[in-house]
């Protein structure tokens, strides 16, 4: 556990100063030799303490990131070396903060006082955009590589740090205001990252309506609907009912509606793919590797954390989350190679595969979406293997007609570090999901996989709104690597809708 404070004003005594009393200090630089004396020197007279030139030189030369020693009264110093200068990028202090929080925890320091490596003016505009956000990137690479999946743990790790940033180029009201900020935001990335880590067992599509109602009743500008299996069919959503079918616990249809905005009629639709558990159905996956399936609800995670977080932020956007849930199983119910289904949009659709389950939901919730008569709608799945294929795990598949909302989307994302690669709609594409028997098929062939279930999906969004598809299949599921994933679920896609929203927000 961590907690962020704003470092006391005033010492205790004229005899100390701000840097003696917290037991360990860390601070950031580049590994530009002459860049770390002068850091070093800096750290030097903040500390009223001279370091031994053999010591600086070790530091200077070591090729460790973090350089640690301890002074005679027995406090740790850190030294970050974070990479050449000429190398920065917004994500560089979000990941080195994630690798120095997990040394604080094995060593079990209970605090730390964390100086920002200084940056011109120049450098904080063009890669954080301003000083609050620089500081953030450090706040959030903290809680980022302090979380911890250990709800099912008898025994658990309760090592609790807190944090001081120093960072005279902002005053103590407003590195609040960025704690403040950022601890609001980082609570929903956990929830979100809880969710997604959460086996199927203990959250079935049942469960996870449970707790969508008894969650979101502390929020007051929150509507919660939850639609029940016999309220799917009326509805007509033969693409959630064909997936659900199979399983014992039934799909449901979650709706959320945050109104931040009163005076504006604007609103924008999230939607997230909820599949609580992807066997694959009768076209089942392979053993290996199919427990990772219990996060296929990735898509719904990320948009009812946004929502909740966009709420504690007092956010003034008005959003909806749609999030169509059901567990993909095989069963003598379940829905076969071969069938021929309809959606509430009254469009066919072949079924070539039943583990290309999540576009089918996907395409129910497009449709309900016009509903809203939103600005424009995003959907967010771990849909396709094949964009993991092209992407790896550093950056989700980005798929849209809308320049403007790329521009949107892109920027959003290359300051959160919550990367996108744009790949291409063309009409070419739709051909490879002509079916001789139905408006559609749920798959193409071999090739450009992410593509055509890009293209699946755009056969039932409204012209009237714009639109895009995030396949989040990727940057969802981690493998360490990038510093702040460790070997759980990531949270990826949180922090960018809402620094898109905000942005929205500034402009209404």
């Amino acid at each position: 556990m961590h907690r962020f404070e704003v470092p006391i004003e005033k010492p205790k005594s004229k005899k100390t100063s701000l840097f003696n009393e917290v037991k360990s200090v860390s601070i950031y630089t580049f590994s530009d030799k002459n860049l770390v004396r002068e850091t070093l020197d800096f750290l030097s007279k903040l500390l009223g303490q001279k370091f031994p030139i053999s010591l600086t030189e070790h530091i200077e030369n070591s090729l460790d990131h973090t350089v640690m020693f301890n002074l005679q009264d027995g406090r740790f110093i850190f030294v970050q070396k974070v990479g050449e200068r000429k190398n920065l990028h917004a994500d560089t202090f979000r990941r080195f903060s994630s690798v120095l929080m997990k040394r604080f925890n094995s060593l079990k320091i209970k605090e730390n006082l964390f100086i920002p490596a200084q940056l011109s003016n120049e450098e904080v505009v063009t890669y954080f955009k301003n000083h609050e956000y620089y500081l953030q990137t450090y706040l959030e690479g903290f809680s980022l590589g302090d979380y911890k999946f250990d709800q099912y743990l008898s025994k658990k790790d309760n090592n609790t740090i807190t944090i001081f940033p120093y960072y005279p180029e902002l005053k103590n009201e407003r590195i609040q205001q960025v704690i403040s900020w950022t601890n609001k935001l980082m609570k929903n990335v956990y929830l979100c990252r809880d969710l997604q880590n959460k086996p199927s067992n203990e959250l079935t599509p049942a469960k996870l309506a449970e707790f969508v109602k008894s969650y979101f009743k502390k929020f007051k500008l929150i509507k919660v609907k939850v639609y029940d299996f016999d309220e799917i069919k009326k509805m007509k959503m033969g693409g959630l009912v064909a997936v659900g079918k199979g399983s014992e616990n039934h799909p449901y249809f979650i709706v959320l509606e945050y109104y931040g905005a009163k005076n504006s009629d604007k609103k924008y639709v999230l939607v997230g793919k909820g599949i609580t558990f992807d066997s694959g159905g009768i076209s089942l996956k392979p053993a290996q590797g199919m427990w990772e399936m219990k996060g296929d609800m990735s898509g719904a995670a990320v948009v009812l954390s946004t929502i909740s977080s966009a709420a504690d932020l007092n956010l003034k956007v008005n959003l909806v989350g749609l999030l169509p849930v059901a567990e993909n199983m095989p069963s003598g119910s379940s829905m076969k190679p071969g069938d021929i289904i309809k959606t509430a949009s009254g469009k066919s659709i072949e079924i070539d595969n039943t583990d290309a389950e999540g576009r089918l939901i996907l395409a129910d919730a497009l449709e309900y979406a016009t509903r809203y008569k939103p600005e424009f709608v995003i959907d967010l799945a771990t849909l396709t293997g094949a964009c993991v294929v092209a992407l790896g795990q550093f950056a989700a598949g980005f798929f849209t007609r809308s320049d403007e909302l790329a521009d949107k989307v892109i920027s959003a994302a290359n300051l959160t570090s919550e990367r996108v690669w744009r790949l291409p709609l063309w009409d070419d594409y739709h051909n490879l999901i002509k079916s001789d028997f139905a408006d559609v098929k749920n798959v193409g062939g071999r090739w450009a996989g992410a593509i055509t279930a890009a293209c699946f999906l755009e056969k039932f969004v409204d012209e009237k709104y714009k639109w895009a598809h995030l396949d989040i299949a990727g940057p969802a599921f981690s493998e360490d690597t990038i510093p702040y994933n460790s070997k759980t679920m990531t949270g990826y896609g949180v922090r960018l809708l809402i620094e898109l929203f905000k942005r929205l927000e500034d402009k209404n």
